[in-house]
């Protein structure tokens, strides 16, 4: 493979980041060595499935600052109002797609997904650090709605919640139909400029190269 031929929001974000950075891991698929703490959301995460579902009779503590909307999401699941844990996909036309087939090109993660009606709400669980300026989960949670938008037609609104498990915080972001048709172009546009290069030209930076997993390959470090 020379290009990356499927997205998603984390790999948007990396190539836009540094397109060398995304060479490196969709295209020669280097591994990177996973962080303690993406370990722990992992784990939370499962957790967070296994409660809902019913595998887990007793609520791990790690999601006791949020009981009641736990325990909401599970009497939900019963009735069949809540989908848990979904890999999603659609084409270039955002038609609905297989997680992994000839014709899939951008894929979504949804932790938990309430629907009701016409009215949607997708709830990612984030563990760690509370960001108060969130301008890029604004733009992660605007594809979660361009995604559930075409995936279910009937639906009018869709809310995205982030709950913060670590801190009993929920920030919220509201989406109208409407609203959404021009924010699809715009990830339309962006998903292509990354499809379609060829070159992955390096953008160094201090901050971004510090961390860099691939920094001690890269030719293009401490430039």
């Amino acid at each position: 493979m020379t290009n990356i031929d499927r997205w998603s929001y984390s790999r948007l974000g990396t190539y836009e980041s540094c397109p060398k950075k995304a060479y490196y891991s969709y295209v020669e698929q280097i591994p990177q060595e996973q962080h303690p703490a993406a370990q722990r959301g992992t784990h939370i995460h499962q957790l967070a499935e296994d409660y809902i579902i019913g595998k887990l009779k007793v609520m791990p503590k790690e999601l006791r600052l949020f009981t009641e909307a736990f325990e909401k999401l599970r009497e939900d699941w019963l009735i069949e109002k809540v989908h848990v844990e979904q890999d999603w996909a659609f084409d270039k036309d955002w038609a609905i797609a297989p997680w992994t087939g000839d014709n899939t090109w951008g894929r979504y993660k949804i932790d938990a997904f309430f629907k009701e009606d016409s009215f949607g709400k997708v709830i990612d669980f984030k563990t760690g650090k509370y960001w108060s300026n969130q301008t890029g989960y604004r733009d992660q949670c605007s594809l979660y709605a361009c995604g559930v938008f075409t995936r279910f037609p009937e639906l009018e609104n869709v809310e995205t919640e982030l709950w913060y498990l670590d801190h009993q915080k929920i920030t919220r972001h509201a989406f109208t139909r409407e609203e959404i048709e021009e924010v699809q172009v715009n990830f339309t546009e962006r998903a292509t400029t990354m499809c379609s290069d060829i070159e992955f030209k390096a953008t160094p930076s201090d901050d971004s190269c510090r961390w860099c997993a691939y920094k001690n390959i890269c030719e293009d470090y401490g430039k």
